[in-house]
């Protein structure tokens, strides 16, 4: 294979993972942040102890502060938060050439309104191929080798195949897919149930009602992915149900942490500073509730969540407040 100038944006734990991951695959990996600390960590002892300290990094990559350093990159994988996004978009923008694949690794919406990142890159790069890498990704286990599988979502066949051979190995499996837009939907949308699947842990809650919450979730998604123009048989895929298992299910999810500190009685303010990173379906929820209500999409945990974490109501201790007045039919949202 032949060695590739990668540049990762974003020096947290997904950053930094898919950066290794494409070191190890002998590319030239350059990893961009903010923090100079880190930079200076990464590159004198092949660390970031703040985000993965287990984890030794390949000499091949290196970390700047420096957005220029990115210039000279044949891929550019985006892992910013969302709320950031945009800004860093717009900085990459002026040091990348029309040729280079862009790979959005983010699962989120834009403040305010249903706008996914891939979107925002279109805005600024709208010449660039962009691809969108997502599944049951918790950085930690990949750092650690477990066995683990993504997809990267994209209409432009040559960049599939780029990111198989960059940051594919036999522990971490890529697959492809040809609907970019309900790959990245459903990696941000199924942020708002592992809040919910949280809520049910903090509340001491059965395995029957996580499976409960889990499947009537993904019916709520796929209504909505119906709606929007998305396939919702993508749903099905490892983008989909498989991050919905692994994000609900595991306390290595910020999103799941967060409903479980809600359901143990802590404030909404009080979760996220315990957190101390970005809650992405805290965004989404509100976006989302937003756009159900405009369009009439029957949402009931979206409905209850919202109520529960923006308006204020109480849980009662009773999951029954989460899950609200559902649909009758089980499996509906295939046409």
């Amino acid at each position: 294979m032949k060695v590739k100038n990668i540049s990762v944006l974003g020096g947290g734990s997904w950053g930094t993972v898919l950066a290794n991951l494409a070191a190890s695959n002998r590319n030239n990996v350059t990893l961009w942040m903010r923090d100079s600390v880190v930079v200076d960590e990464v590159n004198k002892f092949n660390r970031n102890s703040k985000y993965l300290p287990q984890l030794k990094l390949e000499k091949n990559l290196k970390a700047s502060s420096d957005i220029s350093s990115i210039g000279d990159s044949e891929m550019v994988i985006f892992c910013i938060p969302s709320d950031s996004f945009r800004e860093v978009s717009k900085m990459a923008s002026k040091f990348i050439k029309d040729n280079v694949q862009l790979v959005t690794a983010t699962k989120g919406v834009e403040k305010d309104k249903f706008h996914l990142m891939s979107q925002i890159l279109n805005e600024y790069m709208d010449k660039n191929p962009v691809g969108i890498l997502s599944g049951p990704n918790l950085a930690e286990e990949i750092a650690a080798k477990h066995l683990s599988g993504t997809v990267i979502a994209s209409k432009d066949r040559s960049l599939q195949q780029n990111v198989t051979e960059i940051l594919g190995s036999e522990f971490f499996r890529v697959y492809e897919n040809d609907d970019p837009y309900g790959v990245e939907m459903g990696g941000a949308i199924k942020n708002i149930y592992a809040i919910a699947c949280g809520i049910a842990d903090g509340l001491k809650s059965g395995e029957n009602t996580i499976g409960m919450i889990m499947t009537r979730g993904l019916g709520e998604m796929s209504r909505l992915a119906m709606e929007l123009g998305a396939n919702p048989q993508t749903f099905l895929g490892l983008s989909g149900v498989g991050d919905l298992i692994t994000t609900c299910a595991s306390p290595l999810s910020r999103n799941h942490k967060f409903g479980k500190y809600i359901g143990e009685g802590l404030s909404v303010k009080s979760s996220t500073d315990k957190i101390g990173q970005t809650v992405e379906g805290l965004k989404t929820l509100k976006v989302v509730k937003l756009l159900s209500d405009d369009r009439n999409i029957n949402m009931p945990i979206v409905d209850s969540l919202y109520k529960i974490i923006y308006k204020g109501e109480g849980l009662d201790d009773s999951i029954q407040n989460v899950l609200g007045e559902d649909l009758v039919k089980d499996v509906e949202f295939f046409k």
